[in-house]
């Protein structure tokens, strides 16, 4: 049980990473002077997204079954849009490996066809719905979610 709860805190985890690296990226040129991870890096103007970081706590692979889903719909919300522009950022050289696993399976997702469960057989180990983790994306920029 104890492990179960260290595995889901991990996911949590990477949810957390990813939605300040989302508020980053998607925030105004200015507003990215104001945030703490920003203001202590040598690159002011380009936002970085922490991919190793978020590989290393994605034991069960959630965050790489959510790109995977991402990469099934249509880029109809913009909180879609950020996650996938969030792809095409340059990422720093360390993060480089780990940005290509979660386009590796963006792009598994893009040729998926809209077939269900298509990223479920891929990761099967996350126990969640790509809708609940969109959810819980959504309900962390809605109340106001501070980058640390």
């Amino acid at each position: 049980m104890i492990i179960l709860l260290g595995l889901l805190l991990g996911v949590l985890y990477c949810i957390h990473i990813l939605v300040q690296d989302y508020q980053a990226v998607t925030a105004p040129r200015l507003l990215r002077l104001l945030f703490k991870r920003d203001v202590s890096s040598h690159q002011h103007d380009r936002p970085n997204v922490r991919w190793r970081k978020i590989l290393m706590y994605d034991r069960i692979q959630c965050a790489r079954f959510l790109y995977c889903e991402l990469g099934t719909r249509p880029l109809d919300e913009e909180i879609r849009r950020g996650f996938i522009l969030m792809l095409s950022l340059e990422p720093r050289e360390e993060d480089r490996s780990s940005l290509d696993i979660f386009k590796q399976a963006y792009e598994y997702g893009q040729h998926s066809h809209g077939g269900d469960n298509y990223c479920s057989k891929n990761y099967p180990m996350c126990p969640f719905q790509s809708s609940l983790l969109i959810d819980l994306i959504k309900y962390l920029l809605r109340h106001h979610y501070a980058i640390e």
